[in-house]
């Protein structure tokens, strides 16, 4: 005698967020010119863990929108400018945009909240605003379907890395224009290096031509050319301007010989 036994047949539905992930949601790398990166999606960071994949590149870089949509800017403690791109099926958060008090080097000239945005299409740029004060310049990107946040990295390593165009008015935009210190302070000392020189000074106050928060602690090191060293001495209080350069983290953070010297002018 046979007994029949029912089938059980289980269903496993998918979830949205693993069904769009079924699809590649971007196909374009958001930083112009690729970043550097790892899988830190899911690490932990203070009380939570990271909810995204920080991207570091120089600050001033302009990022792209990996999908046609809609933008909008806000502003939080931690996340400092935050540009949130809104797609037809996935949406994504541009964190730490900035490297300015204001919003003017984090959206993209000409934009404003609720504008539609092509993809590949220059959004904001990279900075270190909020939490990230004190970490190199990098976006924090991230991806969500609905109320589902989703690793980017595989996507992110897929994608297609955008080249800088000089002819895209974005990629100039005030973000990304030179800037000069104006650095008071007294000499330390003075270095010949070849054709060139070096000049130690400790710095009393330091003030950026568009406003951006730079570190003054310790020592600053600066490019000089020998007619300049010539006329000052250890000891001296001078007014130093910096020759005009892009904003890096390197130069925000004060790094030895990544700023050159302009113009020195002696103390009263």
């Amino acid at each position: 005698m046979r007994i029949a036994l029912p089938l059980i047949i289980t269903l496993v539905l998918a979830t949205p967020a693993v069904a769009a992930a079924a699809q590649p949601p971007f196909t374009l790398f958001p930083v112009v010119g690729g970043a550097h990166y790892t899988d830190d999606f899911g690490d932990l960071r203070g009380s939570g863990t990271h909810q995204g994949n920080d991207l570091i590149s120089p600050c001033g870089t302009p990022v792209v929108a990996v999908v046609p949509g809609t933008v909008r800017l806000d502003y939080g403690d931690r996340s400092g400018w935050m540009v949130t791109l809104t797609g037809k099926n996935s949406w994504y958060r541009y964190i730490h945009m900035g490297v300015k008090g204001d919003a003017s080097s984090a959206l993209a000239k000409g934009l404003n909240n609720d504008s539609t945005v092509k993809q590949g299409q220059v959004i904001s740029y990279v900075g270190k605003t909020g939490d990230a004060a004190s970490a190199p310049c990098h976006l924090h990107f991230e991806l969500h379907y609905g109320t589902s946040v989703v690793s980017p990295f595989t996507w992110l390593q897929a994608a297609t890395i955008l080249q800088p165009d000089i002819t895209d008015p974005a990629i100039m935009s005030a973000s990304n224009s030179n800037v000069s210190l104006t650095i008071t302070g007294t000499v330390v000392w003075m270095v010949s290096a070849g054709n060139g020189g070096r000049l130690f000074v400790r710095p009393s106050k330091i003030k950026a031509s568009d406003g951006s928060a730079v570190k003054s602690i310790g020592i600053v090191v600066l490019r000089a050319d020998l007619a300049t060293l010539t006329t000052l001495q250890a000891g001296q209080k001078v007014v130093l301007v910096t020759a005009g350069a892009p904003l890096t983290s390197e130069r925000l953070d004060l790094k030895p010989l990544t700023w050159s010297l302009a113009t020195a002018t002696l103390m009263g």
